[in-house]
Order: C-alpha cells, then structure tokens, then sequence
C-alpha cells in the first residue's frame, strides 16, 4: 500500500512541476488582463497585458506591491 500511495505521490509531484513549468513558459505565471492608469485630471487609459507598454506596468506594479508600498 506504501508503495502506491508513494508512486501516485510522485505522479502528482511530476503532474504539477509539468503545468508550472508550462505557466510560466506560456506566461500565464503574470495575472492577465488588463493594467488601468487614471491620470490627476480623472481621465484614464487603458492598457493590455498582452501588450509591451500593459506589461511593463504590471510588472512594476507587482514589484511595488511585493516591496510593501
């Protein structure tokens, strides 16, 4: 019994490090969607994460968020 229950602990070890590792490589490890910036005069402008200029805000915004600010 201890060596199934060992063996499917593995599958799952190996099932899970291969759909991290195709998140990450597909990107999906980022939230997708979309980054918002309102401006002082209250307009805004939105901007998609598939898009360079969306995920450079996001990721500065992830690193705003991870530092505590």
């Amino acid at each position: 019994m201890k060596r199934v229950f060992r063996g499917l602990l593995f599958l799952g070890v190996i099932a899970g490090a291969v759909v991290a590792l195709k998140n990450f490589l597909d990107g999906e490890g980022s939230p997708g969607g979309e980054a918002q910036i309102t401006f002082q005069d209250g307009s805004t402008r939105t901007l998609s994460t598939s898009d360079i200029e969306g995920q450079e805000f996001v990721d500065l915004a992830r690193k705003l968020v991870e530092s505590g600010l």
